[in-house]
C-alpha cells in the first residue's frame, strides 16, 4: 500500500534547506581533512565520513522528493554560508584542522537537531558523522600536555566564537528558523552547554 506523505510548508522547507546545505559543508570538510591526513588511516577514515555524510545527503533527497520539497532549491538559499567563517578560522596544521571540523560540526549539528525537533521534522535524522569520535580517540592524546592543551583551547574557543556567531545571524536572516528572539535564546544557549560538555570530552576548555 503506498504511504501518503504531507508535502512540507514553507517553513518547514527552509529548515531543510539548511539541513541539505549543511550536509553538503560537512561532507566537503571531511573530504578536505582526509586530504590532508598525515596517515592513510587518517586519509581513508575521512573519506569514509565524507561518502556516509554524502549519503544522509542522498536519503534526504528522497525524503523531500515525497514531500514535495525542492531540495536543491531550499539549499541553495544558505549558500555561502560558512565562506567567512572559514576565511577568518585557517588553520595552519592538521591537529588544529581536525578540533575546527570537531568544534564547528559539533555545534552545527547540535543547532540542526533543536531546529528540526522545534519544527518536528526529520525524527528519522541521523546526525553523528563520526568525526568526533575519531578525534577522540587519534588527537586527544597529543593535547594532553598543558601547553598544548592550553593553545589547543584557545584555538577552539575562537572557532566557535565564530561558529555562534554564524548559528545566531543565520537564525536573525532566516527568522522562520524559529519562532521568537527568545526561543533563538532558548536553542543557543542549549547548543552552548552542549559545545561546553563536548569540549571537556577532548580535554579542552571551552
Amino acid at each position: 500500500m503506498e504511504q501518503n506523505y504531507q508535502p512540507v510548508n514553507a517553513r518547514e522547507s527552509e529548515v531543510i534547506g539548511l539541513v541539505a546545505y549543511a550536509a553538503l559543508a560537512a561532507m566537503t570538510r571531511l573530504a578536505k581533512d582526509g586530504d590532508q591526513a598525515p596517515t592513510i588511516e587518517a586519509h581513508v577514515a575521512h573519506a569514509r565520513m565524507s561518502a556516509a555524510t554524502f549519503a544522509h545527503f542522498q536519503e534526504l533527497e528522497v525524503w523531500a522528493a515525497h514531500r514535495q520539497c525542492d531540495l536543491l532549491k531550499a539549499a541553495e538559499a544558505y549558500s555561502g554560508i560558512f565562506d567567512d567563517l572559514d576565511a577568518r578560522t585557517r588553520p595552519t596544521t592538521w591537529r588544529e584542522r581536525s578540533v575546527k571540523t570537531y568544534v564547528t560540526l559539533g555545534i552545527l549539528t547540535d543547532f540542526l537537531a533543536e531546529l528540526t525537533a522545534h519544527h518536528d521534522v526529520l525524527p528519522e535524522a541521523t546526525w553523528d558523522l563520526g568525526q568526533g569520535q575519531w578525534v577522540r580517540e587519534h588527537v586527544a592524546s597529543y593535547l594532553s600536555t598543558e601547553e598544548e592543551s592550553a593553545r589547543m583551547s584557545l584555538w577552539a574557543r575562537r572557532v566557535a566564537g565564530e561558529v555562534f556567531a554564524l548559528m545566531r545571524s543565520t537564525m536573525f536572516t532566516h527568522p522562520t528558523l524559529v519562532d521568537t528572539p527568545e526561543k533563538a535564546d532558548e536553542i543557543a544557549e542549549k547548543v552552548t552547554r552542549q559545545h561546553s560538555d563536548r569540549m571537556a570530552g577532548l580535554g579542552l576548555r571551552a
